[in-house]
């Protein structure tokens, strides 16, 4: 009797802290079906919704999950993560006992983890994905040796670390991606990865439309779609406002909040103009992919994920860092060094002005952050989980 070898099942966690980890797990996502695997996702919060409405037809569980907030001043933010310490290393040691009872109960192959320190699998081929290797505490160089060996020692547990940048310079992530040391276990430069890239990169139309993209744990996040609304009034373009906010709720409960994005808008409509602002809670990859090519700025956090998504399209971007993240912070100043766009902070932000600071700007566009990530890194790593298949049965 022929026996058929059923298809490689990988699990792909990313973490719930913004949106950023589930968004560029995407990619990846339709990359692992491509090439034969069954994938299921284990998230939480908004990160979960994100992946449910992508991806309506796979298996989504529900993982282990520290909710974070910052403090609203960036003075404080170093404290509140050092309160959070405690935390962190509970969610890792729940994580590493709940990956041990579901990859039993789901006979998973491999798992990809962005982020997720706490799922390797002592058995299964695990994979972290990470752009931080090189750690940017914001309390000097002492400290971060301390953290990046800290954090190390999780990474190690991996078989492999995938980090979502080109290997060669100039980099979009700088000394994050490409540290004077390196972990133990093999690391594996997978390119941009971008669910947005397809097709060439188009110059925007004519007329100035800006695209705001909020984004990010709370505070921080509603304290910037405050001032942007505040300065909404000042600024004679058009304004479309993305607050990040996909919907976790029933079918009844979403009517209500459609019916009340729809008051919203209007609301904002009758004080600034009927066209010049709108406003939507969260826009699938579809649609925003749909209205990029009319936006000529995009005023966004210098979170990785949206760098990605952005650079390689050639978006004029015009970053602020959220207050007291040094990994932002640093991402910022980087891509303006690089000329890759220009950097304001949100304690004196202006929309009127950052705009025209744009329009000046000499923003540079890399074009090996067009290739894409490179298909080689998942296709040897599933045909070798194919292989241990096969030496199991």
């Amino acid at each position: 009797m022929q026996h058929f070898a059923r298809p490689p099942v990988v699990l792909v966690a990313p973490l719930n802290w913004g949106l950023g980890h589930a968004t560029r797990c995407i990619p990846l996502i339709y990359g692992l079906q491509a090439l034969g695997c069954e994938v299921l996702t284990a998230s939480d919060g908004a990160s979960r919704s994100l992946l449910v409405e992508e991806f309506p037809l796979l298996t989504h569980l529900s993982s282990p999950h520290t909710p974070v907030r910052y403090s609203s001043s960036k003075w404080l933010f170093g404290w509140a993560m050092l309160k959070l310490m405690p935390r962190f290393w509970w969610q890792i040691k729940k994580e590493q006992k709940w990956i041990v009872a579901i990859a039993n109960k789901y006979h998973i192959d491999a798992i990809v983890a962005d982020n997720r320190y706490g799922l390797a699998h002592p058995t299964i081929p695990s994979v972290i994905i990470t752009h931080q290797l090189g750690v940017r505490t914001g309390y000097g160089r002492y400290t971060d040796s301390m953290m990046q060996k800290l954090i190390y020692r999780y990474i190690d547990r991996f078989k492999q670390v995938w980090v979502p940048d080109v290997k060669e310079e100039p980099s979009l992530a700088g000394a994050l991606s490409h540290p004077l040391t390196l972990p133990k276990v093999p690391v594996q430069y997978m390119g941009v990865l971008n669910r947005l890239s397809k097709g060439q990169p188009a110059a925007a139309t004519t007329g100035q439309q800006v695209l705001v993209l909020l984004s990010g744990p709370e505070p921080q996040r509603t304290l910037l779609e405050k001032i942007i609304l505040e300065q909404a009034a000042s600024f004679t373009g058009q304004l479309i406002l993305v607050r990040g906010l996909p919907a976790t709720r029933t079918d009844a409960v979403e009517k209500n909040s459609t019916e009340q994005q729809q008051y919203a808008n209007q609301a904002l409509a009758h004080l600034y103009g009927v066209s010049r602002i709108r406003i939507f809670d969260h826009l699938s990859a579809g649609e925003l992919q749909s209205l990029l090519p009319s936006i000529e700025y995009v005023i966004c956090r210098s979170g990785y994920t949206t760098l990605m998504e952005m650079i390689p399209l050639h978006k004029k971007l015009v970053l602020i860092a959220t207050p007291g993240q040094p990994e932002q912070t640093y991402l910022a100043s980087y891509a303006d060094s690089q000329h890759y766009a220009p950097q304001f902070s949100q304690e004196k932000f202006s929309l009127v002005h950052a705009l025209s600071t744009a329009s000046q700007y000499p923003y540079r566009f890399p074009s090996h952050f067009n290739e894409g990530p490179g298909p080689s890194v998942l296709a040897k790593w599933v045909e070798q989980i194919k292989e241990t298949q096969k030496g199991s049965q």
